[in-house]
């Protein structure tokens, strides 16, 4: 079911992003984060202004906020940033064969503690040509090769399993990880959109199960349930939502979007792209 949702947008024009992603809510605070990878810089929203810091890092996603300090997956690897002092430091570097110009991180997850997972990719993406990176105790492996453009990292409740998106396949895939999360055990096709123009992008999971999925070149963020089945669609005014996050109480939803790619003549129909809004899925 298509659905036309309330939404209000949180970003003013002065913070107008180019690749909105990454996006985090501090339950603890209510304060909400996202990044410009193209642009190096961390945004964090208050309820009533909108911060930014520019990390002079491809920043891509927000994995955890730690009081002031906040953990990024970077294009050197996972880095934290003080809020107070202003300062980055390194929590692991990328793996050498990835440690170079042409390659940076996408979308991340947080596992458990000092265990984070993120994926790399080419700044010019080529087929198969990314991983997985498997960062621990401050050391990082590659444990999965192959992917493009990695995004999502959805974990299924109670398993060993995430969701990851290969932007570049236009597919989802259910990847199932041994007990210490350095082996891919198995991997399988959850969503395919490479039928159509729609690209799964950055997402989130509620504490009943429920995915919500960013869909680039769709208009909308799907809800879908375990097995990947679409419950609803909500509509947004931009062609390219790119990540999305559940406040406190799963009744709301923000989604960063991007305009990055778009022609001047699709920015002009689309003067949206590359705001973040809040959505009410309270009543769906």
């Amino acid at each position: 079911m298509l659905i036309e949702p309330v939404k209000r947008q949180i970003n003013n024009l002065e913070y107008k992003i180019e690749l909105g992603e990454g996006v985090y809510f501090d339950n603890q605070k209510n304060i909400l984060y996202w990044v410009d990878i193209n642009n190096e810089t961390l945004y964090r929203y208050t309820g009533d202004r909108t911060h930014s810091y520019r990390l002079n890092y491809k920043v891509s996603a927000v994995l955890e906020v730690k009081n002031n300090e906040i953990y990024l997956s970077s294009e050197v690897g996972i880095i934290c940033y003080n809020l107070d002092s202003k300062k980055i430091s390194t929590i692991s570097l990328m793996p050498i064969e990835y440690s170079h110009e042409g390659y940076r991180s996408n979308d991340a997850i947080k596992i458990s503690k000092e265990l984070y997972m993120y994926g790399v990719m080419r700044k010019i993406p080529l087929q198969h040509d990314g991983g997985l990176i498997l960062s621990q105790n401050g050391c990082s492996i590659v444990i999965y090769k192959g992917i493009a453009i990695p995004n999502t990292f959805i974990r299924i409740p109670g398993t060993n399993s995430l969701l990851i998106s290969d932007s570049f396949e236009q597919i989802t895939y259910k990847f199932d990880f041994n007990s210490a999360w350095n082996e891919v055990l198995n991997q399988k096709v959850w969503l395919d959109l490479s039928g159509t123009t729609m690209t799964p992008d950055g997402g989130c999971i509620s504490s009943n199960g429920k995915i919500f999925l960013a869909i680039w070149n769709g208009y909308k963020v799907l809800e879908l349930n375990l097995t990947g089945n679409i419950i609803n669609e909500f509509k947004l005014p931009f062609p390219r939502p790119t990540s999305c996050a559940l406040n406190t109480e799963e009744n709301r939803l923000f989604v960063t979007s991007a305009y990055e790619g778009l022609s001047d003549i699709e920015r002009k129909k689309y003067p949206l792209s590359g705001a973040v809004f809040e959505i009410n899925i309270e009543s769906v």
